[in-house]
Formats: structure tokens, sequence, C-alpha cells
């Protein structure tokens, strides 16, 4: 049954010749609320025909790509957790690669020289963050190695503010070490604490409560963090509303600059076939409610966004995510299953499909980029994925998709987004396209509308069994 009612509206499909009926598209994302999100693209294998293979073409190809990069961010990955939670979908190592940190060091100082060759010394750095895993698990000593060869090689300039994450854990019981990081020059720090629920924590093998959450805060405004942001998941199973109304309230007597609302992404993770049990009014609700308390506590953020500041014209989010986000700036990830996205490639370091670090250190000991798969992307492909991932502010800055792609996105997407104005789930405001209350409401079928051809097919004809379980 159709959310909308709706006459038909058909839009031709260019690459495989056959009309896409834009109410049945917008269904079936409601439908797989789940999968229709800001992950792009759909499945591990979605893309695989654009694969570029062996190590001497990939070498090739990235040269002439970093040559053409004016502007790049960059991301580094610590793979090391105290333990791995249930919710997670990142690169986190085994209890047997553990204790593996001086040998991935290595490997990670080796791949940072491998790029130094291929990215032009004028090549402005507009972001840093090190995030993982736990990157805390690493030690102030390496990061400090890491930090430094960085630095070394590439332009990072004093108007960026790098930013790191932590556990409330690791920011009581090795202060030490977050103080030294902070000396370092990391202004922005990340914690998540995600639920307050002693039941939900069990059940996903994270620790926390309460009073180490409070200890954890008074640790990291005493290492000199004045740039700190709080993560919150809301979207699981056993998770009621009152029980994420109370997370978010709690959270904001913390009085962090900034909190992150992220919605549970089932895919890659090992509470996958629970998405099965989570309707997609559950967890609008859940939204909704946080954004009351959130904006009744002077936390600013267009309904829709996922994070929200404290601090005037500031998004909440480090200056490299705001920068993906926003101008879909090409990105460089480091480290093991690192996600990398250029100006026309997306790729993934080894250990994305494996969660081992392994392969990653024997390739980069050869001197190989140890790259696990790239993909050439067609312009389609490249508009999807930055859309998508636009989606996390909840707008499209018409401007910036302009510059990025030389094309206005009102020409390319013109009758999606007649479409979704018919019935109020976007408009077009001060240079913007924004999402409705409405149509954040039912996000999971406006994404959808900017897919490329390819997996638009892809979404209506996969089998969702198979690819959660």
């Amino acid at each position: 049954m159709s959310y909308l009612k709706k006459d038909s509206i058909l839009n031709y499909s260019k690459n495989t010749n056959t009309m896409i009926d834009l109410n049945d598209l917008y269904d079936r994302g409601m439908e797989l609320h789940y999968i229709a999100n800001t992950a792009y693209p759909l499945t591990p294998t979605s893309v695989r025909e654009y694969a570029i293979k062996g190590s001497e073409e990939i070498h090739g190809f990235l040269e002439k790509e970093y040559d053409k990069v004016k502007e790049l961010a960059l991301y580094f990955h610590v793979p090391f957790c105290k333990s791995r939670c249930k919710f997670c979908e990142y690169v986190v190592v085994a209890p047997n690669e553990a204790e593996m940190k001086d040998e991935y060091l290595k490997a990670a100082l080796k791949e940072i020289e491998l790029y130094s060759r291929i990215v032009r010394d004028d090549t402005k750095i507009v972001g840093f963050d090190i995030g993982g895993g736990t990157p805390t698990e690493l030690g102030a000593a390496r990061i400090e190695k890491i930090t430094n060869k960085l630095l070394n090689t590439f332009n990072i300039t004093n108007d960026i503010t790098w930013s790191i994450e932590t556990t409330p854990y690791n920011a009581v019981h090795k202060f030490d070490e977050l103080k030294d990081i902070r000396q370092l020059g990391f202004r922005r720090l990340s914690m998540g604490v995600q639920t307050v629920n002693q039941e939900l924590l069990k059940k996903m093998e994270r620790e926390g409560d309460t009073l180490l959450y409070r200890k954890a805060v008074d640790a990291i405004r005493k290492a000199g963090f004045n740039r700190f942001n709080v993560d919150l998941m809301y979207g699981f199973k056993e998770q009621s509303i009152e029980d994420f109304k109370s997370t978010v309230e709690y959270t904001v007597s913390l009085a962090p600059e900034y909190i992150t609302l992220y919605e549970m992404r089932y895919k890659l993770t090992q509470i996958a076939t629970d998405a099965f049990s989570v309707t997609r009014n559950k967890v609008n609700q859940q939204y909704r409610v946080a954004y009351e308390i959130l904006t009744q506590n002077g936390y600013k953020g267009n309904y829709g966004k996922n994070t929200f500041s404290r601090i005037e014209n500031d998004h909440g989010t480090s200056d490299y995510l705001t920068n993906r986000v926003i101008k879909a700036t090409p990105y460089l990830g480091l480290g093991a299953g690192a996600q990398s996205l250029g100006l026309n490639y997306l790729a993934y370091n080894q250990g994305a499909a494996t969660k081992s670090i392994i392969k990653y250190m024997n390739e980069v000991e050869k001197g190989i980029f140890p790259i696990q798969d790239i993909y050439q992307l067609p312009e389609e492909e490249m508009m999807a994925k930055a859309l998508s991932v636009m989606f996390y502010f909840g707008f499209v800055d018409l401007k910036a998709f302009k510059q990025r792609f030389n094309k206005e996105f009102t020409d390319v997407f013109g009758k999606e987004i007649d479409y979704l104005k018919l019935w109020n789930l976007a408009e077009i405001d001060n240079n913007q396209f924004m999402v409705t209350r409405n149509g954040v409401a039912h996000l999971s079928g406006v994404i959808p509308m900017f897919y490329s051809d390819r997996s638009k097919n892809e979404l209506m004809t996969m089998n969702i069994e198979k690819i959660l379980k």
C-alpha cells in the first residue's frame, strides 16, 4: 500500500531503459527504512562493476586523481576497542590482534608516506579527525607520532579544529593521556554515551552508567577540552520512546557543546535482524522528542539535522565532517578499513570486510596502497553518494552542489524535486533544498529520489533478508 495517495509519476532510467515510478520508489524506501538511509552504496557489492583492479592500476589512478585535488579532509582510523559493541558497523579488531598497536603504528606511518608522494604540497587540508574504534586505546605517545607525521606531510593549517574520540571509561582511567592529547593540539573531543538504559547497554555488551559518564565529563573538562560532543543512538529494538527521552535529558545535564543523534543503522552489525522489529513511526517519535528537548535547552539545529550545537554559527560537527557533508569535499581515509572519497572514486582500505589489520599491514610493508576495494564512479554515483551524506544535516546547499559538480541541483533532479514539493516533503528556501518536517518523518522515502538509476533499481529488487542475515 502506498504511504502517499498519489497518481503515478514516472521517471526514465537511462541506464536500464526502464521507467521508474517515483511512488513505488518512495514506498520501497519507507518499507526498507533501515537500508534507505545516509549510508551509500546500499550493499558492499553494489558498485563492483566500477572496480579498479591491480596495484599498478590503482597507483596510477590515484596519482592522476590527487593531482586534481585542491582541498582535502583527513581521517585516521584506530581499530582498537576495549570490546566490540553489538551495534558497531565499523572496523574493530578481534582480541587476538588487540595488542598489535606498535605494528599498526609502523604500518600507518608507512601508509602516510605512500600518500605523501602523490598528494600535492599545495593541497589545503580542511579537516582532520582521528576516529575508531577508540582512538585513545592507541595511547597518546602513538597518537603523537601519527599526528606529527601528518603535520610534516600535509598542508594542515592552524585554522582547522582537530577532532578525536574517546570512551567514558578511557576519559576517566586514562586521564593523563587525555591531557597529553589535548596538548598535541586536539581541541574537539567526541564521546559515545549512546544510552543510559542499563538493560540495553548490557545487551549491546557496552560498559557505562550515569556515574561513569559524569566522571568522564569532569575529566574531559579538566583536560582542557571546550569543544565537547556526546553521541547518542536511537532506533533500537528494545529502546522505548521514554528510554530515549531519559537519555537525552540526562545528556543535556552534562552540558556538552554539541549533541549528535545517530539513528541505528543495522546493516553490517551483530544485531542486523533486529531491524525487522523497528518501525519508522517509533524512530520518528524518538527523534521528535529529542529535538524538542534539545531546542528547549539552547541547542540549535534545523529539524532533520542530526547534530545540535550550543555555539552560534557552529554546525556541531568536526571540520572534517562538516566539509564532507555540506561540500562533498574529497577525504582521505588512512588506517585499516578507512573509507576514502575522491573527486571521482570511492575506496575502502584492507580490513573493511575482514575486521583484521593483518593484510593492511602486509600490503603497506610491500609498498602497496593498502586498498581492499576501489571504484572509479561515474558522476551519477558520485552525486548519489554525496547527497546521501548531505541528509545528515537535512538540507542540500545549492551553491556547494554547483561548486562540487558544476551543475544546477534543480536541473539534475527536477522531476524528483517537483515530486517531493508536491507532497510537502521538501522545499527550496534561501538557496537550500530543505527537507520539511513531513519529509523528515518520511526521510527514507526522500533519500532514494537522489540515488543513481542503478541504485533505484537495486532498492526495488533487493532481497532484504539475504542482506541483513
